[in-house]
């Protein structure tokens, strides 16, 4: 598994396409849209089986600690 995972990338225990997945918007006062927005690559299948989900949080924390 790469290091940096990209919104296209296929997911390394399902192989299907990641999506982006919305974390952080930041605003400023007085400003319509968001300043800054943080997105983290995401598999709908993989966090939605409740035997994969815990699979795939190690398998993020392990891509972030390296």
């Amino acid at each position: 598994m790469t290091n940096e995972l990209l919104h296209g990338d296929l997911c390394p225990l399902c192989r299907r396409p990641l999506r982006l997945r919305l974390t952080t918007a930041v605003r400023s006062t007085g400003v319509p849209q968001p300043t800054r927005t943080d997105y983290l690559p995401h598999c709908d299948s993989c966090t939605s089986d409740p035997f994969n989900s815990q699979k795939w949080n190690d398998a993020m924390n392990a891509r972030d600690e390296s």
